[in-house]
């Protein structure tokens, strides 16, 4: 009798965000809570990507456009129409949160190795790869980019 071996496939469980020209794909434990677009705070001197502070648990947490933070030339809207407050990676140093600007409602997705294919492309500074998902391609953001940006912030 011949032993069959199976081989496990893991399953990782996502969100993909919508931006202006095209999609976040990110870990779900990234995400801390999902609001419909609320009001920001201006902050002085912050540079074009930190749209401003968001009121949020009695916190205020920076608003980051990624498409800027990443040199995007596409054009944009002003504001979003949802706002990702994100877990920290690296939380050892300054704020726990902050808030990345969407273009509308972010999904859950189940992916596994399978599900993923590179889409060779020139990154920008805030990315790690661009993946083709099915029919959509999805960039992976370099977090630790994005949050070292935001702790040179004048908060």
């Amino acid at each position: 009798m011949a032993a069959v071996m199976t081989q496990e496939q893991s399953e990782l469980s996502c969100v993909l965000i919508p931006l202006n020209a095209g999609n976040l794909l990110l870990p779900n434990v990234c995400v801390a809570e999902i609001l419909l677009w609320r009001r920001i705070k201006n902050l002085k001197d912050a540079p074009d990507w930190c749209l401003g502070l968001l009121g949020w648990r009695g916190q205020s947490i920076p608003v980051v456009r990624f498409e800027r933070l990443n040199k995007s030339t596409d054009e944009e809207r002003k504001t979003g129409r949802c706002m990702i407050v994100m877990n920290r990676a690296r939380s050892s140093d300054g704020l726990a949160f902050y808030a990345l600007a969407a273009e509308g409602l972010p999904r859950m997705v189940q992916l596994t190795d399978d599900d993923l294919s590179n889409e060779p492309r020139k990154l920008g500074p805030a990315e790690v790869a661009v993946v083709k998902l099915g029919m959509e391609t999805a960039t992976i953001p370099n977090l630790e980019f994005v949050e070292s940006s935001i702790r040179q912030l004048d908060l």
